[in-house]
């Protein structure tokens, strides 16, 4: 069971149990279905620190991940022309005055407004290789890209976006990055978002996971649209010693964590493990999160 250290206000720190990577060789199993959930992972111990009294120290380009305000007018989220339209920009001036890149699009997003326990419930007697019910909290220690992965998604949405080929070569000669902005939609008392300080975790903790995904998830405006086509690749990551995990405790709809999936700059964080924790203090209403997946480019560096 998880155990907490408290202050006055919040718990310092929350020890709790980590589900890393686990090699097929040893048992594990790489699958976006139902399996998904099933799969044996190695379970690891450990500390994650509450940044919430010094967010200022955490920043995207140092630990790859930064929590902060964030404003929007934009209250229906099933309302896909008012989403894509005014949220997408709120959330691109949000990344672009946090990065300083100089031409971002916002690519997909993710809706996650169902209990981890009432979707592996709804899934139990379901087929392995069923398609997964819905969107939950993710309790795998991940980043959504690989290298490759990224290229991935970068390539396939400058055919979605029908870029001129003169500034799509001009945008691959520039510093890019896919940043992730998530936001609960209402106070997160439960599974907290927790992300790892990309500096402590080597490029052998790495495991490339690829998934071949039927049009059917694809094609979905929300949910499970991977915005790469029918092929992902991802990292999940392998267990180790010095990772140092972090979280902001008490978030709610006013503030996002800007999380790194991938950056090809040099001297800056490259790529920031997270996931879905579980506290012993965990209470209240199922936790509600909507995450925006940006493409980020500086034509200047």
């Amino acid at each position: 069971m998880a155990t907490q250290t408290m202050t006055m206000d919040a718990p310092a720190q929350t020890t709790t149990i980590l589900n890393y990577h686990l090699e097929v060789a040893r048992g594990g199993a790489a699958v976006c279905t139902v399996q998904d959930k099933r799969r044996p992972h190695e379970h690891k111990e450990v500390v994650v620190e509450n940044i919430r009294d010094r967010l200022d120290e955490f920043t995207l380009d140092k630990q790859g991940f930064e929590v902060g305000p964030f404003d929007t007018s934009v209250t229906d989220y099933e309302k896909d022309e008012e989403f894509t339209g005014q949220y997408y920009k709120d959330v691109i001036e949000h990344v672009k005055t946090a990065t300083g890149a100089t031409t971002l699009f916002a690519v997909t997003h993710t809706l996650r407004r169902l209990q981890y326990a009432d979707v592996v419930a709804a899934e139990k007697d379901l087929a392995d290789d069923a398609p997964a019910t819905g969107p939950t909290s993710n309790r795998s220690v991940h980043v959504d890209q690989s290298y490759i992965g990224a290229q991935l998604v970068r390539d396939y949405n400058f055919k979605m976006l029908s870029l001129p080929e003169e500034q799509i070569e001009k945008l691959k000669g520039s510093r890019w990055a896919i940043v992730n902005l998530w936001r609960p939609l209402n106070n997160v008392t439960r599974d907290p978002l927790a992300c790892c300080d990309a500096r402590t975790v080597s490029e052998n903790d790495l495991a490339s996971v690829e998934a071949d995904l039927p049009a059917s998830l694809t094609s979905m405006k929300v949910g499970f649209s991977y915005a790469a086509g029918t092929r992902a690749e991802s990292w999940e990551v392998k267990a180790g010693d010095g990772h140092k995990w972090y979280y902001a405790a008490d978030m709610t709809p006013n503030e996002a964590m800007l999380i790194k999936q991938f950056d090809s700059g040099a001297n800056v964080a490259k790529r920031t493990p997270h996931c879905a924790i579980s506290t012993e203090h965990d209470h209240g209403p199922t936790r509600q999160s909507i995450e925006t997946r940006v493409l980020c480019f500086w034509e200047d560096q």
